[in-house]
């Protein structure tokens, strides 16, 4: 009986997730509903290995910011260094194209910012050793994908 108990919540649990706004629910035509008035971001929370942190932050402050800002576009990346908790920073990277973003392996925002981080350092080894670099330094690292809405 558990068994089916079960097996009946997990198919019933998916279609929870659809809501049906109210109007939709008198009537018995459903309509297509966009979110509107969101903006999407991908959120990166960071821990980094025993005394790694200061190098981290260098690199993150001398060359990730300086290649974002030599782009020439404002990117809205910005961070949060934490004094409590288990993370030491969060980042948040604001998805201009939406949930659209994620189907990018190589966006042309990603090669302008590799493009300038190239100039910064010199070559395309350098910047991909630095690249390197900065992730032997990470101890844990989780990310998430959320939207804001404009009136709250």
């Amino acid at each position: 009986m558990r068994k089916l108990l079960l097996m009946a919540a997990a198919f019933a649990l998916p279609l929870s997730a659809f809501s049906v706004p109210a109007a939709a629910q008198d009537s018995t035509e459903m309509k297509a509903e966009r979110m509107e008035g969101v903006t999407w971001a991908r959120v990166v929370m960071t821990k980094f290995k025993q005394g790694k942190r200061e190098r981290a932050l260098d690199i993150i402050k001398n060359y990730f910011a300086k290649a974002d800002s030599m782009t020439g576009k404002d990117s809205g990346v910005h961070g949060i260094h934490l004094n409590t908790g288990e993370w030491d920073i969060i980042y948040v990277f604001p998805m201009k194209g939406g949930p659209n973003d994620m189907t990018w392996a190589t966006s042309p925002e990603d090669i302008e910012w590799m493009t300038a981080m190239i100039k910064l350092v010199g070559t395309q080894e350098k910047a991909m050793e630095l690249i390197n670099e900065f992730d032997t330094l990470i101890a844990n690292q989780t990310s998430y994908v959320g939207h804001a809405h404009a009136d709250h």
